[in-house]
Order: structure tokens, then C-alpha cells, then sequence
């Protein structure tokens, strides 16, 4: 009987020896890896998904991206309008997975077009509105809360995805990348294992003047008491992720030398520096100090209104400097050169199984304990003569 390489025994499945084995066969390649190639392209499908999170009291809702074969239509999530297979069969295999993670002002469909382009070349992108730091609530701004809230929604949300009785036969659980745009930049970063630091926030602030976003005075005290809660005794890193792509990441002066070393993902650095902004000027810096630890693409006709996708008419009304700081055709190609570098920088770390980046433990955190300290001796007596005996 021919000898299926997969598993040594097909004798649960019916028919003959040699039809089990072709049926066993069959049903293992569709729990195979699936490798990718730049010109691999499939349709696209979309599950929208709703989770409440007891702990942190705020439901996550997430949109979810997949290869499909089905033909795609157009669906409504007011105000906007995407392509998409919903709730479609997933293709066959087992596909990287990349959770994208908006800036502030932004939600779960603010980049569905550049999710769906990743699907469309092999990708499971899963993109959460994060409720606490959104286009609709910003109150943990500038707060260690900020980036804590997110980092708990992002984990959860991996750990609900590879469970998921659909999606999670689709993913590789070794192929995870993660893509975040200006905070969720710096969430990739912390889940990458970076440490912040407060060292480096007065010389900053000091140099830029209180004109910078990060040093007037509202966004310097909630800087500090996010700085309470430094250094970390726990390290924020989650080892199931292999690259992360930064698009002008957020708070980049709280990350140093000695913070950075912890961080063993491939990095993808990107600076939209169109208006000259704080993140895209420290995004670059960062770059240059890295060198050859990270991949570095600068975009300085690209902003991030630039790199969202086109807004649907009530939010151009509502956020005209956001959604039209540049034309359509600027958009596109702006657009069109990000994409390009991500699925290479994709492709070549998640791809295939045979590229993964390894990922160490990460680092003992833990205060150690200080010495006791030594009593000092006690001080010998002299011994004391004898008396003399009387004659």
C-alpha cells in the first residue's frame, strides 16, 4: 500500500487501504500552511466579529479579511461602503495572519481598503475598532492606559482568532505579523517586546518647546503619570508575533537604546512625513539609529489622512482637513507604494514556513531584591585578668 507521509495510520476512514489514503490526504492539504507568492491573488471575504471583554468593560469589534473563492458584493456598514464575500468559505489552506491596529482617530474600517488588497495576496488581516482610543472616544490619549487597553484587545483578539471554529483553521498560528498606523505602531512595538522610558522625555521636550504635540502642557501631565508607571516589571511581549510594520508610530521619545534591545521581531519602519509631524520626524530618527535592525520606507508626499482609506462623504464633511489633505490621485499612489512594501516585507518573513523569524523569551523583568544588609560584627571584649591571689 502506498505510504501517505502525513500520518501513519488512515484505518478510521472507510473504503480500502489505498481510498482512505487519498481521502486522508486530501483533507491534511487543506490544513497545510499555505505558501504565498506576489502574484498569488484570491477574492476577498469579510466576517465581522463582536466580542465583550469582562475585564476591561468595552465590547471589541473587529472585521476580519480572508482569500475566499467566492464572488465578492457590495456591503454597508454606514457610512461605509466595502467589497467583500461576506461570511464566505475561507480558501483552502492555512494563511499568515497580520492584526492591523489603527492610529487614534481612526476605527476598524479607516484601512479596509489596504486590509482587503492583503487578503486579496494571501493575508488573514484582522482590524478592531479599539473603543477607548478611537475616532469617536480619545479619552486615554497620552495615558499608559492608552496603550495597556490596546495591547489586552489585541492579545485577546489573537487568542479568539486561532479558537475561532471558522478563521482558525485558516491561520498558521506561526505566521503572525502585526501592522499598526501611529499608536497602534507603538502597540506593535510594546508587543514586540520594547520597554518605554521617561529618561529621554525632558531633554525632548526641551529641544522641541511647548509648541510640540507631546510637551504643551495638557499632553506633558498625562506624560507623567504615564511615566508613574514605569519601568515595567512584566514584559509586554507576545512571542507569537514574528514582523511588525510601523506606519509613524506614536511616543517614539519614551523609546531608547536599552529599551530596544528586547525587541526581536523584523521591523518595517515607515515615515509619512508630508506635514512634518513629531511621529514622522522620530520615525526617521529611529530609523537611522536602528540601521540595519530594521527596514526603513519614507513617504514625504504621504500624510495619514494620505494612507486611510477614501472617507465616505458624511466623514469628509465631518473631518474635511483628514480626509481631503490630498487628492484622489495622490491617494492612490502614495497608497499603491505602502502596499507594495508591505507584501514584500510580508512575503518575506511570513510567506512560507521555512523563513520564520525566531523569537527569544523575553527578559526577566522582576525588581531584584535588595541585599540584606550585613550586621556589622559585635566588638570583642577584652578578656579580663584574673585577681591576684592574696598571699
Amino acid at each position: 500500500m502506498p505510504q501517505c507521509p502525513f500520518l501513519p495510520s488512515v484505518r478510521a476512514l472507510p473504503g480500502t487501504p489505498a481510498i482512505r489514503l487519498v481521502i486522508l490526504c486530501c483533507l491534511l492539504l487543506c490544513a497545510l500552511p499555505a505558501p504565498l507568492h506576489a502574484e498569488d491573488t484570491y477574492r476577498v471575504g469579510l466576517r465581522t466579529l463582536g466580542y465583550w471583554l469582562p475585564e476591561e468593560k468595552v465590547r471589541l469589534d473587529v472585521n476580519v479579511w480572508y482569500p475566499t473563492k467566492w464572488t465578492p458584493r457590495e456591503l454597508r456598514f454606514p457610512p461605509w461602503r466595502v467589497e467583500a464575500a461576506r461570511n464566505a468559505d475561507a480558501a483552502e489552506g492555512r494563511f499568515p495572519l497580520i492584526l492591523l491596529s489603527h492610529p487614534s482617530a481612526a476605527t476598524r474600517f479607516s484601512f479596509h481598503d489596504t486590509a482587503a488588497w492583503l487578503a486579496e495576496h494571501g493575508f488573514v488581516v484582522a482590524a478592531p475598532t479599539h473603543a477607548r482610543d478611537c475616532m469617536r472616544n480619545m479619552d486615554q490619549l497620552h495615558s499608559w492606559q492608552q496603550f495597556t487597553g490596546r495591547m489586552t484587545e489585541l492579545r485577546t483578539l489573537l487568542d479568539l482568532l486561532l479558537s475561532h471554529e471558522k478563521l482558525g483553521k485558516s491561520i498558521d498560528p506561526h505566521r503572525i505579523g502585526f501592522l499598526g498606523y501611529g499608536a497602534g505602531g507603538t502597540t506593535g512595538l510594546l508587543l514586540g517586546g520594547a520597554l518605554l522610558s521617561c529618561a529621554p522625555l525632558d531633554a525632548y521636550c526641551a529641544a522641541a518647546g511647548p509648541q510640540d504635540d507631546y510637551c504643551h502642557r495638557w499632553a506633558a501631565n498625562r506624560l507623567k503619570k504615564l511615566c508613574a508607571n514605569l519601568p515595567l516589571t512584566v514584559s509586554p511581549a507576545d512571542t507569537r508575533i514574528k514582523v511588525v510594520a510601523a506606519v509613524n508610530p506614536s511616543h517614539l521619545m519614551l523609546f531608547d537604546q536599552a529599551g530596544l534591545r528586547w525587541f526581536y521581531p523584523r521591523l518595517l519602519l515607515v515615515s509619512a512625513g508630508l506635514d512634518q509631524d513629531a511621529d514622522s520626524r522620530l520615525t526617521t530618527a529611529l530609523a537611522h539609529q536602528l540601521g540595519s535592525r530594521a527596514r526603513y520606507l519614507a513617504l514625504p508626499h504621504a500624510d495619514t489622512g494620505a494612507l486611510l482609506a477614501p472617507c465616505p462623504p458624511s466623514l469628509t464633511e465631518e473631518l474635511p482637513e483628514l480626509c481631503l489633505s490630498v487628492t484622489p490621485a495622490e491617494r492612490r499612489q502614495q497608497q499603491e507604494h505602502l502596499r507594495q512594501e508591505l507584501l514584500a516585507f510580508f512575503l518575506h518573513w511570513l510567506g512560507n514556513s521555512e523563513n520564520i523569524p525566531v523569537i527569544p523569551n523575553p527578559p526577566d523583568l522582576t525588581p531584584k531584591a535588595a541585599p540584606e544588609p550585613v550586621a556589622p560584627a559585635a566588638p570583642t571584649k577584652p578578656a579580663r585578668k584574673g585577681k591576684r591571689e592574696r598571699r
